[in-house]
């Protein structure tokens, strides 16, 4: 099997694209595949704030206190599951309860809608209209009744209302849910001395166990994303966090080199990435909280693709060898203790540890084509777990180390697409098709919602500057995240954030 010229320079860039599969061992082995396995080579399958990471000092601002529920659901709901309707849910205006508190008509606005814009991520809501609520004034400060909320059809209830806090030009955030059918209180938080910044927080905190109460698994609100963002198409691409909807960008990097395959450490304090600054790819850290970057893999040539293990002791990461052949290896925190994770004739790149550290995906070309791996740590033993396609990558684990989403080009339609596959290479299913090529899935800390990224176009073509996109487990609900840069790829989902400070 000989690859088209089209697919060989693919290969030759993809390092610089969304997969890392190594253009310098392509380049140096010189050599085409040939396919061994017969399968077939297609698919057939049917308002923001400045989050900062877990500091060493934790602040007690940062700790919601419960307000203690008054009753519980009977049963949480299975929210995107096929016929299952939309949560009815109203968010009438969050309102001041001490006229020492400085927030504007204008502000309580906003963070209202910033409630629902959060809970709105999900699509599992219909918000019920404003203008169609219980003509009662500062709805908010009164005794919930549920008898108001009965005529609208309103299944939940949030109300907020802001307090003076303990220390000046701060305030408090007193915010509840309640069950219309129940008449009871489901959760209740209060987030004390506030600014109008981690008061975005404190709605996404409270997002999140709103979520959690209603279906059984808080949301992914409380996390990040790391991506390669372009100011410019013609410029070098440099490393961005942004929050779990894209709000809030700041930039990492700032150099004149190529950076690309950025990834979190698990304790979300640090990211990864790979930069040609030195004239080669190589692997750097950035500490979120001391702001410095280190080189963390030191005489590796030609390294790229890092992962980290669940308990962050160890990077494994693909290199290039003396003999011009690309492997994985790891290596520990500290960049000692050098280990060959899998070595063999073919290609091997991508690697990915499990969240539970037990399995390591990756990309190999052991029989021809680019396919999906899984090695056992324990036994050491490998498993193809991917035959269809003509070349799958990026691979990357739901949270509980059950399920793999990949790209995959399709020849048959000339297209990258994303897929998801159980980790023992059963029930692959497909998650995009006709919309561009897509590719680099990451999946969200709850495992119900996968980011990814696309060139396509608002007519479906493909070959548009490159966005994230975010879609439900199942491929539904796809849509773009604003994010206000020429080009946005590579994104890396990160873990729920437990603290906050207020800068």
């Amino acid at each position: 099997m000989i690859f088209p010229n089209k697919f060989k320079k693919y290969f030759l860039l993809a390092i610089l694209s969304s997969t890392n599969f190594s253009f310098f061992s392509y380049a140096q082995s010189n050599s085409s595949f040939s396919s061994s396995s017969g399968a077939s080579s297609s698919f057939d399958s049917n308002a923001k704030t400045n989050i900062k990471p877990k500091s060493i000092e934790k602040k007690p601002s940062s700790v919601p206190e419960d307000l203690i529920p008054e009753g519980k659901l009977d049963n949480t709901i299975d929210v995107g599951a096929p016929g299952v309707k939309k949560i009815r849910m109203a968010i009438p205006s969050f309102v001041i309860n001490d006229k020492s508190v400085t927030l504007s008509n204008q502000d309580l606005n906003l963070l209202t809608k910033r409630m629902s814009s959060i809970l709105g991520f999900t699509n599992w809501f219909e918000f019920i209209p404003q203008d169609s609520f219980p003509k009662v004034a500062n709805i908010a400060l009164q005794p919930f009744q549920a008898n108001q909320w009965k005529p609208l059809k309103a299944e939940y209830v949030i109300l907020g209302k802001f307090t003076s806090g303990s220390i000046s030009n701060k305030f408090n955030f007193e915010v509840r849910l309640f069950d219309v059918k129940s008449q009871n209180q489901i959760v209740g938080k209060l987030y004390t001395n506030l600014s109008l910044k981690t008061a975005d927080i404190a709605l996404r905190r409270f997002g999140d166990v709103t979520v959690g109460a209603l279906t059984g698994t808080t949301g992914p609100f409380m996390s990040q994303i790391v991506f390669v963002g372009k100011k410019q198409l013609n410029g070098n691409g440099q490393i961005y966090i942004a929050d779990f909807d894209g709000g809030n960008i700041k930039q990492i990097t700032n150099n004149n080199a190529v950076n690309l395959s950025p990834t979190w450490t698990k304790d979300g304090n640090k990211i990864s990435y790979t930069s040609f600054k030195s004239g080669r790819p190589e692997i750097y850290n950035y500490d979120l909280i001391t702001k410095q970057e280190t080189k963390i893999v030191n005489n590796m040539p030609n390294s790229s693709g890092a992962s980290w293990s669940p308990d962050g002791n160890t990077i494994a990461f693909s290199s290039s060898t003396k003999e011009g052949s690309t492997h994985i290896f790891s290596m520990n925190k500290f960049g000692g203790n050098k280990k060959t994770l899998v070595d063999t004739s073919a290609i091997e790149v991508e690697p990915a540890y499990s969240p539970n550290g037990k399995l390591l995906a990756y990309t190999s070309t052991k029989f021809g084509k680019p396919m999906i791996f899984i090695k056992n740590l324990a036994t050491e033993a490998s498993t193809r777990i991917t035959y269809a396609g003509w070349y799958n990558a990026s691979a990357n684990w739901t949270p509980d180390s059950k399920t793999i989403a990949f790209a995959s080009y399709d020849r048959d339609i000339d297209r990258w697409d994303l897929f998801k596959i159980n980790a023992d290479g059963s029930n692959i299913e497909r998650l995009t098709l006709n919309q561009g090529d897509n590719e680099k899935p990451t999946w969200s800390s709850d495992g119900r919602f996968i980011l990814f990224q696309s060139d396509r176009t608002a007519k479906g073509t493909r070959n548009g500057p490159k966005r994230l996109f975010v879609m439900t487990k199942d491929g539904s609900y796809q849509r773009p995240l604003d994010i206000p840069l020429a080009e946005v790829k590579q994104a890396t989902w990160g873990p729920q954030i437990s603290d906050f400070e207020d800068d």
